[in-house]
């Protein structure tokens, strides 16, 4: 019965998203209990105290972002719409658009940035800078929104799902993703 239950909640998800989650029925199907341990992510995920929404954006794309190429920034991007995040925010980020994604995105974007490509020096400054604005919480709801964000492609590409790349599109308007 559980099963069928987590299952049916994974169908919803992917109608509400319009998301191919065949590798949590995979996960489902391989074991329940595994299925049971992934949702808990959400939790994680969830965490959104101490920074504003749209720098927790900035980070969760820029890490989804150096997991995935496609679907699941498609559906990062209907989440953080869901969160209040303005469609000129989401397309300044995919973009890397730095002016156009405000001065709170940027300093995400680019501290995410400088974090997953283990600049330390830029990192540390922009640490820095996160704390000045945000304070520790800030820093540790930036953190997770940059770690849950890598969680989901990782999984759906080691279950054998990553095999797909697709256009992003903000409000049905297609983005040109930078690299």
């Amino acid at each position: 019965m559980l099963t069928w239950l987590m299952r049916a909640a994974v169908r919803r998800m992917e109608k509400r998203y319009d998301y191919d989650a065949a590798y949590l029925h995979d996960l489902a199907q391989a074991s329940p209990r595994a299925l049971m341990a992934f949702t808990h992510i959400q939790k994680f995920a969830g965490f959104q105290e101490g920074a504003p929404p749209d720098a927790l954006a900035a980070a969760g794309l820029v890490a989804t972002l150096a997991e995935d190429c496609g679907p699941c920034v498609q559906i990062g991007v209907a989440i953080w719409q869901e969160r209040g995040v303005s469609a000129e925010v989401l397309r300044a980020i995919l973009t890397g658009d730095l002016d156009l994604m405000g001065p709170d995105a940027s300093t995400a974007y680019r501290f995410a940035k400088a974090s997953l490509d283990r600049d330390l020096e830029r990192a540390d400054s922009l640490r820095d800078e996160i704390v000045r604005l945000w304070g520790p919480k800030g820093l540790a709801a930036i953190a997770l929104a940059m770690a849950a964000s890598r969680v989901y492609p990782t999984v759906k590409y080691a279950m054998g799902h990553g095999k797909v790349c697709s256009r992003i599109t903000v409000e049905g308007q297609s983005v040109k993703v930078a690299v």
